[in-house]
């Protein structure tokens, strides 16, 4: 079917699916342009939008439409905001959630047999990883999780979504950590009741191993609260905070892989130590309790009523695989709270199967290929309009068009309609942008065959001399417009990256109009 979008296509979900608000995509900082940051750039949205429809686990919102209603409460583009901006966030995703992030990019160094570095050569290249770090913050518990994900270019947009989708309000759960698992456990319990509770995990088939105050420093209730603002190579929970004290460093304008790891490194140390020092302990210390006990999960558990929480860590990879802070207990008594906390790290979790997700892995390496075959969207893309009164920029209005053809191809595939008809169509029924209706969508649909349909204008702002682009998007089928944005920029270099701006938000908004779609 034509307008299946071909790999584009979404399973078009009825809203009423949606339990929850939707997930909103923010800023994604990087330093440089390069093919990665791109890809997650423009392909992790999609890709996302993929994945939490076909897990049921709500809408998520395209950077373009959070954008536009950041500038319209002029919210300025942060990937970390100070609380009083989130509060004004919560508002807009209204019980939702804002999904940011910081790119870097880093050289993996050979090794010798003795395990030094060596220098990278012609015949010896430099493996290229990329760091992710992204942070989840929930209006609902007004509370942000914080991963870092290690991956290579090719597996990193996938590996963001397996970080992503096991998150739910209030809880995030890598994997269940099931009966006959071995648990090291840490709970502020007195003598009797702590026997109870060994007993009660013994008889669900867990192999418990006792610990005391020689095994981990948080032995006591109040150091256990500290727990909440644990950070730790991949993952944190904590409430927002001033942030101009831990913002990230400068990025340099080089892509020096070396350079950038080390300022990285340096911005995480300070973290740490802010937190509690506690990343810079972690390895030593889970290291020493897997020694002594052989468990494979520590947990640190806290039942306290409405203020109760559970911690779970990976003693294998050092990983923070479960944090929960509320608990469908019966009571707030300890022994109801623990059973709910037990019961809660062994619930199936809301995601994909492995199936599914090499599925979607397929789908965006065939994403990443280019020209189009048969059963793809037809979009038609005119020339835009001349609005500059000055022969100076005449060339812009083949050249977007030319720019943005070749930009949206990066992201995803499609048929370009027949451009001479476009052009003969567009020239006749669209004069001015002002001729665009009903009528006139229908007559240039029926003389194309054309699925969507994008052009816009351009005009010299008075005030700066820059080129301000106006994009439109129309579903031809449906005979209206589905998006469009408008963007500033010198009339240098940077009006390519804007182009791929306007490509981006014109593929967010196709996607939005269909996923917006019932079956």
């Amino acid at each position: 079917m034509k307008r299946a979008l071909g790999i584009l296509t979404l399973l078009a979900v009825s809203n009423a699916l949606f339990a929850t608000g939707a997930t909103a995509i923010g800023t994604f900082s990087r330093r440089f342009d390069s093919p990665v940051s791109k890809e997650i750039i423009l392909r992790f949205p999609i890709f996302l939008s993929k994945a939490y429809t076909r897990a049921k686990k709500g809408r998520v919102m395209y950077p373009n439409e959070f954008s536009k209603l950041r500038e319209e409460k002029q919210i300025a583009s942060r990937v970390i905001y100070t609380p009083d901006e989130y509060s004004q966030i919560s508002k807009l995703i209204d019980g939702g959630n804002l999904l940011t992030g910081e790119i870097f990019e880093y050289a993996e160094k050979e090794k010798d047999d003795e395990g030094n570095d060596i220098e990278p050569t012609a015949e010896i290249p430099d493996k290229k990883y990329v760091l992710v770090r992204l942070y989840h913050y929930s209006s609902t518990t007004g509370k942000i999780s914080s991963f870092t994900v290690y991956s290579k270019p090719e597996t990193v947009v996938i590996d963001l979504l397996r970080t992503v989708l096991p998150l739910e309000k209030d809880r995030y759960l890598s994997r269940p950590i099931t009966s006959a698992s071995k648990l090291a456990v840490i709970a502020p319990l007195k003598a009797v009741e702590l026997n109870d509770f060994y007993i009660s995990l013994l008889s669900q088939n867990f192999k418990v191993h006792p610990l005391s105050g020689l095994d981990f420093e948080a032995s006591s209730s109040a150091d256990l609260r500290l727990a909440r603002h644990l950070m730790t190579q991949r993952v944190s929970y904590y409430s927002p905070l001033l942030v101009e004290s831990v913002t990230p460093p400068a990025l340099s304008a080089a892509g020096d892989n070396e350079a950038n790891r080390a300022d990285y490194n340096a911005f995480a140390s300070i973290v740490a130590n802010k937190d509690y020092n506690f990343e810079k302990q972690l390895k030593t210390i889970l290291g020493q309790i897997r020694s002594r006990t052989g468990a494979e999960y520590l947990l640190l558990l806290n039942p306290d009523g409405k203020n109760s929480f559970a911690r779970g860590f990976d003693l294998s990879t050092g990983g923070m695989v479960w944090y929960q802070d509320s608990f469908p207990a019966k009571s707030g008594a300890d022994a109801d709270v623990l059973a709910s906390m037990i019961s809660e790290m062994q619930r199936p979790l809301v995601i994909l199967s492995e199936e599914q997700l090499n599925k979607i892995a397929e789908e965006k390496d065939r994403m990443s290929a280019q020209g189009a075959s048969g059963g793809l969207a037809s979009v038609a893309i005119l020339d835009f309009y001349d609005r500059t009164n000055t022969p100076l920029y005449t060339w812009l209005a083949s050249s977007l068009s030319i720019a943005i053809d070749d930009s949206m191809k990066k992201i995803f595939e499609y048929d370009r309609a027949n451009e001479k008809k476009s052009f003969e169509a567009g020239s006749r029924i669209f004069r001015s942008p002002a001729d665009v209706n009903e009528k006139t969508l229908k007559e240039f649909q029926t003389a194309t065959g054309a699925d969507y349909l994008i052009f816009g204008f351009y005009s010299v702002s008075a005030k700066t001399g820059n080129i301000v682009i106006e994009s439109k998007i129309y579903d031809l089928v449906k005979k209206k417009e589905i998006g469009g944005s408008t963007t500033e920029s010198p009339v240098d270099v940077r009006l390519f990256n804007v182009v791929d701006e306007i490509s981006q938000g014109i593929v967010q908004d196709i996607f939005s109009m269909t996923q917006q779609q019932t079956k």
